[in-house]
């Protein structure tokens, strides 16, 4: 039951507490951070449907270890209808992003959101089962608002978060926080957010920053090792009380996969890391 519960502490307080935080106030104000994401998005083609695998570790060579699979998919929609849980959207021009986490020890946790090619999310939901006791939550976002329920076993809760208008002030959900860390500009450094806390009822402020002019070679979790040579993307907390904790990192591929001359993947991220919490790629595949 710790490990569990250290796991819940390392998966969903990192994840969401962490990392819920958006107003894409870019560094370049001749140029709306909307445009700069959107004209950098990792998905450039009208047909995108990439599955990329991660081994998940918790706690590496302890006995709290634990381990996992986790599983991304981004597929693309073009005037086609999409549907999330109980809602909805026709004529969708955007991308889904699935995210699914199952871990040896029965923890499991799946989210699903969409988003346009402005890199404005629309709707998003979350469900997860750790330590037997089912959550999750969904959000909306329409009319400059954050519409949100959360569920915690028996407990349920519903609120509103104010987010403005996505063209003044963008903004973004946790469910897809490293589909934007692939989306950051070669010309801007970092972008400040506001993403909406459904946990907390409250919007926090999260800085996202590119380290570009160094790379690492970085090893995959496949059979053969393969090295990716990589520049980090860090996702900071902006909070002097009680402290901003440890900034997530990630690991992403500096050139296209699989090859330059072959671009089929683009910033495709090879490596997270999230406190005790380490996932590394172990495939990545593409639907011709």
């Amino acid at each position: 039951m710790n490990t569990m519960k250290k796991f819940i502490f390392v998966i969903v307080t990192v994840v969401i507490i962490c990392v819920l935080g958006v107003s894409l106030a870019g560094c370049n104000r001749a140029t709306p951070t909307q445009k700069l994401l959107s004209n950098s998005r990792a998905w450039t083609s009208d047909v995108t449907d990439e599955t990329l695998v991660y081994d998940v570790i918790y706690k590496s060579a302890t006995k709290d270890q634990v381990k996992g699979t986790m599983t991304v998919n981004v597929k693309s929609y073009d005037k086609e209808k999409v549907e999330i849980g109980n809602w909805a959207l026709d004529n969708a021009v955007g991308y889904v992003a699935t995210t699914e986490l199952v871990m040896d020890n029965g923890d499991v946790k799946k989210t699903t959101a969409f988003f346009t090619t402005t890199i404005q999310v629309k709707y998003a939901e979350c469900t997860q089962t750790i330590g037997g006791v089912t959550g999750g939550y969904t959000a909306e976002y329409k009319n400059e608002k954050c519409y949100y329920t959360t569920t915690d076993g028996s407990d349920k809760g519903q609120g509103e978060i104010k987010v403005g208008d996505f063209n003044e002030s963008p903004y973004i959900d946790n469910a897809i926080l490293y589909q934007v860390a692939r989306c950051l500009p070669d010309s801007v450094s970092s972008f400040t957010f506001d993403v909406p806390d459904v946990t907390l009822g409250e919007a926090q402020s999260v800085t996202m920053s590119a380290t570009r002019s160094s790379t690492t070679g970085i090893k995959g979790a496949d059979e053969a090792q393969t090295e990716y040579v990589c520049y980090f993307v860090y996702i900071s907390l902006n909070r002097t009380f009680p402290g901003s904790g440890e900034s997530l990192k990630c690991a992403v591929a500096s050139t296209p996969y699989p090859s330059a001359d072959n671009p089929k993947i683009n910033n495709l991220i090879v490596q997270i890391t999230e406190g005790d919490t380490l996932y590394t790629l172990k495939s990545a595949t593409y639907a011709e």
